[in-house]
């Protein structure tokens, strides 16, 4: 498979990546994007319908003397609400918010997911949705992970935050180590040294919650678990209790050139995972057979991006494996 890879992805255009969460078709046809040049410390939407084209604020964005960025979209077609996750920076925090907006065209009240130090630098947000069913609860589900570096301190931090059609809502903020019930961070043997400001995070959506992938600050070990949301009895909370997957991966022995370049990030591909970096070259290791493959690296320039080679990297994957119903779960 890696020979057919590296010989399609020399023919590629430019494309955008697929799997970031930066856009939204809602089931009326209306197709919601993130404005890549925002008024200065807002949020916007680009929505287009038929052919309309028009820039939606964020309400909840336009405070004086806030910095809101990073913005990520998820969209419930059950709700038919489309929900926005961003960073905010003020002088006393470092905050994850979202805010929903309705079919009705009615923003809701933002919600402050998760805080920290205003001192505090987040790595990349990552998020998604699924819905949860506890008998006769139903709520929709919002998964929000990044890292958090406040000093010397990295903390994976994953939040579960649940909303139900009256917009009772919960959250859960946990430490992704602690739930994986992984020691202090050291480096395996045989691992390359390498030691990272952001060490590669990926979630994506299951049947009955998120799987998520994430590396370490010293070395190149992946964990990976599956997270199952579950109603607290008794109350109206949702915890991410349900936790099982393969654990502790092998070193993958991909890193960042420096700590100038940009981090390793990942993704999923149905059951792969695939860890890249895409500064001057593309280099990137995919995950399958309970193995890393070797390190392969392609020059990047104007005609060939590190989107399109993510794009295409997916594209190949998923036609190279059977329907998901038919995969059998890896053992790691």
């Amino acid at each position: 498979m890696m020979k057919r890879l590296l010989s399609i992805a020399l023919l590629l255009c430019v494309a955008p990546a697929m799997f970031a969460a930066t856009s939204a078709l809602t089931s009326k046809g209306a197709l919601y994007t993130i404005d890549p040049r925002p008024a200065e410390n807002v949020v916007s939407l680009i929505r287009r319908s038929a052919e309309v084209k028009e820039t939606i604020v964020v309400p909840a964005t336009q405070d004086e003397g806030v910095l809101d960025y990073r913005a990520q979209l998820e969209y419930d077609r059950v709700t038919d609400k489309l929900y926005v996750i961003w960073v905010r920076k003020t002088e006393r925090l470092a905050s994850v918010m979202v805010s929903s907006l309705d079919s009705e065209g009615v923003w809701s009240n933002p919600v402050v997911l998760a805080t920290a130090s205003p001192l505090a630098v987040r790595g990349d947000v990552r998020t998604a949705l699924t819905r949860a069913t506890a008998g006769e609860t139903k709520a929709t589900v919002i998964h929000v992970a990044s890292w958090v570096r406040d000093g010397d301190l990295l903390i994976g931090e994953y939040v579960l935050a649940a909303f139900d059609r009256n917009g009772n809502f919960s959250t859960s903020v946990n430490d992704l180590e602690a739930m994986a019930n992984l020691g202090i961070a050291s480096q395996e043997a045989g691992d390359i040294n390498a030691t990272a400001v952001f060490p590669p995070l990926a979630i994506a959506a299951a049947n009955d919650g998120i799987d998520v992938v994430f590396g370490r600050e010293r070395g190149t070990t992946i964990t990976r678990m599956h997270i199952t949301p579950r109603l607290e009895p008794n109350a109206r909370i949702w915890k991410p209790v349900g936790k099982t997957g393969g654990g502790v991966m092998p070193p993958s022995k991909i890193a960042a050139n420096s700590a100038n370049t940009k981090p390793v990030k990942a993704f999923f591909s149905r059951d792969r995972i695939v860890l890249y970096t895409d500064d001057q070259a593309f280099r990137f290791v995919i995950f399958e057979n309970g193995q890393w493959s070797p390190v392969r690296t392609l020059t990047l320039d104007e005609n060939l991006t590190g989107d399109a080679l993510i794009n295409e990297l997916r594209r190949v994957i998923e036609e190279e494996l059977p329907p998901a119903e038919d995969l059998s779960p890896v053992t790691q």
